[in-house]
């Protein structure tokens, strides 16, 4: 009887050895699986990328890869500051009803003239395709005079 004891004994510890190597290979599978960038990305739209620091860019995500999305033809919102020194009657009402205004700027104009960008992964919030009739979408396609 003793033998029979033992060998459902090493009949349990390999099930569970099995179970814990499948387990295993499934977190590594899911960890280092299909990049879920590339599934999001519609290539044939411009994407709005949210970053932790509250940042948003809009461009191209282009090459995705395990740690950085590279973005091409970036733009991002700066928000335009009332002259300070104008003075009107009811500048009261119009600050209360002032909306704010932004800019949409294309990345390049800065002194170290940037043409393109990688974003690390870790600090994209969430990447959104914009509508061809957006307004960021239809600035961007606006020629500047």
């Amino acid at each position: 009887m003793a033998e029979e004891n033992t060998g459902g004994s090493v009949g349990k510890v390999i099930i569970i050895v099995v179970v814990v190597a499948i387990v295993a290979v499934g977190v590594l599978f899911l960890k280092k699986g299909k990049d879920t960038t590339s599934v999001v990305v519609d290539s044939s739209k411009y994407q709005a990328v949210f970053l932790s620091n509250g940042q948003t860019y809009f461009g191209k995500v282009v090459s995705p890869n395990e740690k950085y999305v590279s973005l091409t033809d970036v733009y991002y919102l700066v928000l335009k500051q009332p002259l300070q020194n104008q003075k009107n009657e009811n500048t009261d009402q119009n600050q209360e009803q002032a909306k704010p205004e932004y800019s949409l700027i294309k990345l390049g104009k800065e002194m170290h003239g940037p043409t393109s960008m990688s974003i690390n992964k870790d600090q994209i919030l969430f990447i959104e395709n914009l509508a061809d009739d957006s307004k960021v979408v239809t600035a961007i396609k606006t020629p500047q005079k």
